[in-house]
């Protein structure tokens, strides 16, 4: 069988590495050698990877040299191969595109094993044996080969993981430098000010009772980050996508609300605003942001999707809510299953760079009613609490009930790695419209209380 390969690509990379060997220190993250379909390829990018780990000077010599002397040469052809593969390209500047076809490949030939392995665990399935742990197996072999987990080395060495560092750093200031924002702003000034942002790598919670407004702060901080040029899908459990981009309507028209789609357009003001809204959204986010009508779904479903949006470009991902996802394997408890729910979206914000925000309901007490390991999982945890009148006390008379303020919210900062927990950050909302705004400090009361 031939599978999926390049050699004149693989030559591409090697040549362009050996001409320009500063490009290693960027690629030794990106590329495995397993990437190269040839072995010769496999061992001279392995023996370049050491070469600059170790600091020696790479040049055609100094590679032919050290390759002899680990008797490997006669295994890339010889000093002419080497020779040949120097002057292979003219210039090193298409590196990037012969990394891009090689890795495309590569990929390509792991699906290609990973269906192959599923395959043959299913026709070995035992019938007296449960058919759905068998498809898990099946499913799991699938993704593994997908994502390369079965070749990953999870283990460096510091001088390897400063080198990690060194280029992610390099990356980010080239961003900066390009104009573009390194973290993906939340649109809450002083959030963004503690924080900076979600972090392109991060898994942040949101949570709240029943209707304190969880989604609304999501979808709010999903558009804000698509204006911003960040490409958002959002997994929808609590409304379907035709009404959730209908409440992202309404937060753009003025005089409607989020009704529109029960009570329909009954003004001509109403139906321009709704017009240049429509208008307006598709010109300028249409594209940007995508709507996934998850119910039902199972997280190894969503992780692979979330896969392949992100090599798409998706930056920000939000599962809205976890308490309505399920998983294909077998728990013995639901907080058990929300618990490998909630660690496999965390694992895919690490594996795919991007950033992850998860809505959680609260009970009665404040905690996560789901699972506690939510909690620990996330970078981040806000929490979304009602706002309460502070009621009047009388001189005979008991104190009269506090009152639900119906447009405020309140958002606290319950956990923060990396900045200030604790903040209690006072907004304005509007449920129906997707819209929730901070107040500055001229408007916040003092005689609210919070529950």
């Amino acid at each position: 069988m031939n599978l999926p390969h390049s050699i004149e690509s693989e030559k591409g990379v090697i040549s362009a590495l050996l001409q320009d060997p500063s490009r290693i220190f960027r690629l030794r993250t990106k590329m495995e050698a397993a990437a190269f379909y040839q072995e010769a390829h496999r061992v001279i990018y392995t023996e370049l990877l050491t070469m600059e780990n170790e600091n020696i000077p790479i040049d055609v010599i100094n590679l032919t040299n050290r390759l002899r002397d680990q008797h490997t040469l006669d295994k890339v052809g010889g000093p002419a191969e080497l020779m040949e593969l120097f002057a292979f390209i003219p210039s090193p500047v298409l590196c990037e595109h012969y990394v891009t076809d090689v890795l495309a490949r590569f990929r390509q030939r792991r699906a290609i094993a990973g269906f192959s392995n599923a395959l043959e665990r299913v026709l070995a399935h035992d019938p007296s044996e449960d058919l759905q742990s068998t498809i898990n197996d099946a499913q799991a072999a699938i993704l593994a080969a997908l994502d390369g987990r079965s070749m990953e080395n999870t283990s460096a060495s510091l001088t390897e993981c400063l080198h990690e560092h060194m280029e992610h750093m390099a990356l980010l200031t080239e961003r900066i430098q390009a104009g573009q924002t390194p973290l993906i702003p939340t649109g809450i000034p002083s959030l963004d000010k503690a924080s900076g942002g979600i972090g392109q790598d991060e898994f942040w919670l949101v949570t709240g009772p029943t209707k304190s407004g969880k989604s609304v702060l999501t979808g709010c901080i999903g558009v804000h980050a698509a204006y911003k040029g960040f490409k958002t899908k959002i997994y929808t459990n609590e409304v379907g996508r035709r009404t959730y981009a209908g409440r992202i309507l309404a937060s753009a028209a003025e005089g409607i609300d989020g009704t529109i789609e029960r009570k329909g357009i009954n003004t001509r003001q109403q139906q321009d605003a709704y017009a240049k809204a429509q208008s307006e959204l598709m010109r300028s986010i249409g594209k940007v942001i995508s709507i996934d009508n998850a119910s039902g779904k199972y997280v190894e479903d969503i992780v692979a999707d979330i896969r392949q949006e992100s090599e798409s470009g998706v930056k920000l991902f939000i599962v809205d809510l976890i308490g309505k996802i399920r998983t294909r394997q077998n728990f013995n408890s639901r907080e058990r299953e929300l618990a490998h729910i909630s660690l496999s979206l965390y694992e895919a914000t690490k594996r795919y760079k991007c950033a992850c925000i998860v809505v959680a309901q609260e009970n009665e007490d404040g905690q996560v009613r789901e699972s506690r390991s939510l909690a620990m999982d996330c970078e981040a945890w806000i929490k979304v609490c009602h706002v309460f009148t502070q009621p009047e006390k009388k001189r005979f008379a008991g104190a009269a009930e506090p009152e639900l303020i119906r447009d405020r919210r309140d958002l606290v900062v319950e956990l923060a790695r990396g900045f200030a927990a604790g903040d209690r950050i006072r907004c304005i909302f509007d449920g129906g419209r997707f819209l929730i705004r901070e107040l500055s400090n001229d408007q916040q009361e003092d005689e609210w209380t919070h529950q």
